[in-house]
């Protein structure tokens, strides 16, 4: 008997990283391998549908393969099909490659195609290894039929296969006397081993102890690397045969691949022993039903395996995601553990702030708490105990509800009834009536209780520390959580799921991101013009109602700003009662403001408290004759870099050169990203060069987000923007960013009443009234 070994890092290390193995990576691996005296290299898996062109091991064809392979070596090459994914007739001949065996693998229902596909490998020269996966899937006399079948084929190699890891010794031994007894003694008996019950070691060197009557083959990969709980690592059994039998094999190639590559592939995607795969183990089926249901994060172990044991036999071979799915949403949604007690009703003359787990919390602190001491808010902690004072907390995943109900107030709490609880909470709701909308069920405390509002009557909501899952972050809360998911798989999927719920509902309530989210670029953006009209201008008292061509100039500005089709809303925002009487009587929509505002954004600002919005264009109420190119280019401008800057603004290069010196121009300076640097009353920039520079207006048309209106209030007017009497200089020494782009469109402002007649001119010259 000789005991061979067959290393698979390349093939199953391949589930790990999609087989998105670099051309270096590859050929680094079999040139450690083959300096480890290892006995078999198996190089990857033939695809010709998905197979690469390079940078994988997911190769189209054998030329691919050989591309990588020293033939000076003694390790013999094979690599591995399934025959729905290549066809063995497209193989060539092996005298003409480097390849010299083929790995076969099928599943129980296609042995008898498998059998013709192995002997079409053999006609064109390949040793065969033959692999029937799920060797469990066969009771003793399917597997005696199998054996039969398998001495006519007369392969190189037959293999026991433990795919669910979940082979006991006994059960192990059994097959392997089964086989031992009953297959030709020139096959050799092959072991690929699966590790869910850390059984793949003892079970190997159970074999290589056994004195058969034949060559056995044991498969293993570096560092245990493959799907889920990883395979028999190739350096462990290296060290046992060199301890037990005299062998030769080299370790320290292998320890530095580990050091060189695998060490930091295990940090990205994890492979080993876990719970959820002790569980498929358990319960004989596939392990990607316990990786879902632990990756949900919702479920205790003891649930967990409840579940599992639901899984009927005939599905337990291979995952069923769509199966798996609705066996949990049943267990989650429609099997309540709590009756429904005290549905209540919330104050919608409040608004709603609903406090998520991102770790954005922790930088927008300040909002977040000024939002709440203003006494208008409705604040929900979502699934955890958020920093913040909260009117309720809301939970639907039992395994929060337990971390958290020690320390949270349980007269202010709201459960689902999917929960089950030792204590008394304030309302239990309903899961079903709230996770179900679009014709699908979420389970993300998020979307339910942004449904749950909206079916409340609530219009819009606002929401922080929705930050979406972070797949290159460890940690994605902003309180120690010691259940994260780290499948980066299972997260971007979490991430589309939030996705799409958030854009269904954003169809019938306004969302609103209070802290940076990956969501939001996604979602349909809210944009408002706001027309600040004061009535009491030091410089032209009434002006919003000066007449032009008996037309009053507020609502010259109104019909010219509706023109855009960029706006969601259009209102004109006022301190006067004349001005609020007269926007009535044409039905121009119009928000009474203070008397203390200082300026109109300090007036959008309040109207920002009343009316909830992505951006707010300030539309000067004093240009009558405003191009809307020019609003449609802020929003534009915001759409696409979004939170990235606080305000947006335009400018044109200056034509008249009297408008350089001249003080009611400012004049603005930007960098090489159209970025704000400075404005000014001045003709900045001075010009030492001989080159002509190109002065810059402003145009005063502004696009302020949410966060940008709340600091402009947050503070009182800055140095520079007292001395140069320009407000949006506030966000510049506070060290915001402004993005600024350039137009092409200009306007007129009527500053005193001698620009009426300017403005009445410019109607003539184009034929307007």
């Amino acid at each position: 008997m000789s005991i061979k070994i067959l290393d698979c890092t390349l093939r199953d290390g391949g589930y790990i990283n999609d087989w998105n193995f670099s051309n270096q990576q590859i050929n680094k691996i079999i040139k450690s391998l083959d300096d480890s005296n290892v006995d078999i290299i198996e190089c990857g898996y033939l695809n010709s549908k998905d197979g690469q062109d390079s940078n994988s091991t997911l190769f189209k064809d054998l030329k691919q393969i050989d591309d990588f392979i020293n033939v000076s070596k003694d390790s013999k090459k094979v690599a591995m099909i399934n025959f729905l994914d290549f066809n063995p007739k497209d193989l060539p001949l092996s005298k003409d490659t480097s390849i010299k065996g083929i790995r076969l693998a099928f599943h129980k229902k296609d042995i008898e195609q498998a059998l013709k596909s192995g002997k079409e490998i053999k006609e064109k020269g390949y040793e065969l290894y033959f692999q029937p996966m799920i060797t469990k899937n066969y009771s003793d006399l399917e597997f005696l039929e199998v054996l039969k079948k398998v001495n006519k084929l007369n392969p190189c190699a037959f293999y026991i296969v433990d795919s669910f890891g979940s082979m006991s010794l006994k059960e192990f031994t059994r097959y392997v006397n089964l086989a031992d007894n009953n297959l030709a003694e020139e096959i050799a008996l092959g072991y690929h081993s699966h590790n869910n019950m850390q059984l793949a070691f003892s079970n190997a060197i159970s074999l290589c102890m056994a004195r058969l009557n034949r060559d056995i083959i044991l498969d293993s990969s570096i560092y245990g690397i493959g799907r889920g709980a990883g395979n028999l690592n190739t350096e462990l059994i290296f060290d046992f045969m060199n301890k037990t039998f005299n062998t030769n094999y080299q370790t320290i190639p292998l320890l530095e691949v580990i050091d060189d590559f695998l060490n930091s592939l295990m940090h990205e995607n994890p492979w080993g022993f876990s719970p959820a795969q002790f569980l498929s183990a358990a319960f004989n089926c596939h392990p990607n039903y316990a990786t879902y249901l632990i990756n949900k994060n919702t479920k205790h172990i003891t649930e967990i395996s409840q579940i599992l044991s639901l899984i009927p036999n005939k599905k337990k071979s291979s995952f069923d995601k769509s199966f798996i799915e609705q066996v949990y949403l049943d267990n989650y949604v429609n099997s309540p553990k709590s009756n429904l007690n005290n549905e209540f009703e919330f104050d919608t003359n409040k608004k709603i702030l609903l406090i998520a787990s991102g770790t954005s919390i922790n930088d927008y602190e300040s909002i977040i708490k000024n939002k709440i001491l203003s006494g208008e808010y409705i604040t929900v902690s979502l699934n955890h105990n958020s920093k913040f004072e909260s009117n309720y907390y809301f939970f639907t995943n039992q395994k929060r509800y337990n971390e958290f109900s020690q320390s949270i107030d349980l007269s202010k709490t709201i459960i689902s009834n999917n929960i089950q609880s030792l204590h008394n909470v304030f309302s239990t709701i309903d899961l079903s009536k709230y996770s179900s909308f679009s014709n699908q069920v979420f389970t993300n405390v998020s979307l339910i209780a942004i449904n749950m509002f909206l079916q409340k009557g609530f219009k819009e909501v606002e929401i922080a520390g929705l930050d979406g899952y972070n797949t290159d972050k460890m940690e994605n809360y902003n309180y120690h959580e010691t259940t994260q998911i780290h499948d980066k798989k299972a997260l971007q999927e979490e991430n589309q799921t939030l996705l799409v719920g958030l854009r269904a509902l954003n169809e019938k309530i306004l969302i609103h991101f209070v802290t940076p989210s990956l969501f939001k670029r996604e979602l349909k953006l809210s944009i408002i013009g706001v027309i600040p009209a004061r009535y009491k201008s030091s410089r032209y008292k009434g002006k919003p109602l000066a007449l032009i061509n008996g037309i009053p100039m507020i609502k010259r500005t109104y019909e010219q700003a509706k023109k855009s089709k960029l706006l969601d809303e259009l209102v004109v925002a006022t301190e006067h009662i004349k001005i609020k009487e007269y926007c009535e009587s044409e039905n121009i929509p119009v928000i009474m403001t203070t008397d203390n505002c200082l300026t109109g954004t300090d007036r959008i600002a309040e109207v920002a408290q009343e009316k909830h919005f992505d951006l707010y264009v300030n539309i000067q109420g004093d240009e009558p004759v405003i191009d809307h190119k020019s609003i449609d280019e802020v929003v534009s401008e915001y759409k696409l870099y979004q939170d990235e800057y606080v305000a947006y603004n335009l400018y044109k290069i200056i034509d008249d050169e009297t408008e350089v010196n001249a003080n009611t121009i400012i004049k603005t300076i930007v960098n090489e990203k159209d970025e704000l640097m400075y404005m000014s009353r001045l003709g900045v920039p001075f010009n030492k060069s001989e080159k002509n520079v190109k002065h810059k207006k402003q145009v005063c048309v502004y696009g302020f987000t949410k966060k940008a209106l709340e600091l402009f209030s947050s503070r009182d007017k800055t140095l520079n923007e007292q001395f140069e009497d320009i407000e949006i200089l506030r966000f510049i020494d506070m060290g915001y960013k402004v993005k600024m782009k350039e137009t092409f469109v200009d306007s007129i402002a009527v500053d005193i009443p001698e620009d009426v007649k300017k403005v009445e001119e410019f109607l003539e010259k184009r034929g307007l009234n």
